[in-house]
């Protein structure tokens, strides 16, 4: 195995630094070096970069004693009379190069079809193919349509269901039981499958392993939170476990200790944990400290504070009190990184 590592490291490097295939034809044994030039010519004229045809002959090296114009043409034409870009094209097939020998007429041709059916046009068809290339070369009877079944039988609606599909396909990449087990789960937890918080939670748990779930749910616990102040808290925005354990605790870390605030009134606002802890959690939440302490605010804005605009947050919050509290504007200022 080791020998064959280094053998494909020659061939990479043969085909990607070198203006010619033929060490690449030499190691691999092509009776000539026309048929790998041939495909990286092919490559290199439809702007694949170096890096592109370096991972793709890495993943599939018999690419290069594909035929140019009988294997590899046709598809690509195909590909490119359905709408797609010669950029996508290329991120699309050093994604998944095996997808050049799949056949035209038995394979490539209906799953697009299934695909632009289901999601009701060519051009949505070719965003969800560009966000996850596999949903084109996988079959779509065993990839896609059992799932596509159970969300359907859950109650999902179709505007859903093509949205996961188009913005989300590779969360259809996992195995069919997972894919179940996770869509029961989630309408045991309380979501309603009709709502947009249902797909939001399935994308959330499909995200992450059973393991990074609970040491997310443990980082909540170090403040306080008990499993089920959590799940209260996920149901509101599901999103709020999509932060990482590292995120979760420097944003809890700083509304607690430093504001000064109740770590469960983070939890009846969520939504708080989401923003940026640099360019909005530590600037608005130091002014809205300032604001607290004086008693010019109460805790039930933070959430406000936090999400309207910048302009906005300094006519709400900070312009009105610049009597009160003169220094509102510098610290503000600091904490952004913009004092002179």
């Amino acid at each position: 195995m080791l020998g064959f590592f280094k053998f494909l490291h020659k061939l990479i490097h043969s085909v990607c630094c070198s203006e010619s295939a033929l060490s690449a034809s030499k190691l691999v044994k092509f009776e000539t070096a026309s048929r790998p030039d041939a495909v990286i010519g092919f490559f290199k004229s439809r702007g694949f970069t170096p890096t592109q045809i370096s991972r793709i002959v890495r993943r599939f090296p018999a690419v290069l004693s594909a035929d140019p114009d009988k294997t590899l043409l046709p598809k690509v034409n195909f590909l490119r009379s359905k709408g797609i870009s010669d950029l996508e094209l290329a991120k699309l097939v050093a994604t998944v190069p095996r997808i050049l020998v799949r056949s035209l007429e038995q394979h490539l041709i209906p799953t697009f079809q299934y695909i632009s059916n289901l999601v009701q046009s060519d051009e949505k068809a070719i965003a969800a193919i560009t966000c996850s290339p596999r949903i084109l070369y996988e079959d779509p009877k065993v990839l896609l349509v059992p799932k596509i079944t159970t969300l359907r039988s859950a109650g999902v609606p179709e505007a859903k269901i093509w949205y996961l599909v188009v913005d989300h396909g590779q969360m259809f990449c996992c195995g069919s039981l997972r894919f179940d087990e996770t869509v029961n789960r989630v309408k045991a937890m309380g979501f309603e499958p009709s709502k947009l918080s249902f797909v939001t939670a399935l994308l959330v748990i499909m995200g992450m392993s059973e393991l990074t779930w609970k040491r997310k749910i443990g980082a909540f616990g170090r403040w306080g939170w008990s499993e089920e102040v959590v799940m209260l808290a996920f149901r509101k925005l599901p999103l709020c476990m999509a932060s990482s354990e590292s995120k979760i605790t420097a944003a809890m870390d700083f509304f607690v200790n430093v504001v000064g605030l109740n770590s469960l009134v983070i939890s009846q606002r969520p939504v708080v944990i989401r923003f940026s802890l640099g360019k909005r959690i530590v600037p608005r939440g130091s002014v809205f400290q300032v604001l607290l302490s004086k008693g010019l605010i109460k805790p039930c804005s933070l959430s406000t504070l936090l999400n309207v605009s910048e302009t906005k947050f300094l006519e709400k919050f900070v312009t009105p009190y610049l009597g009160k509290s003169p220094q509102l504007l510098a610290l503000y200022n600091e904490k952004m990184g913009l004092a002179c």
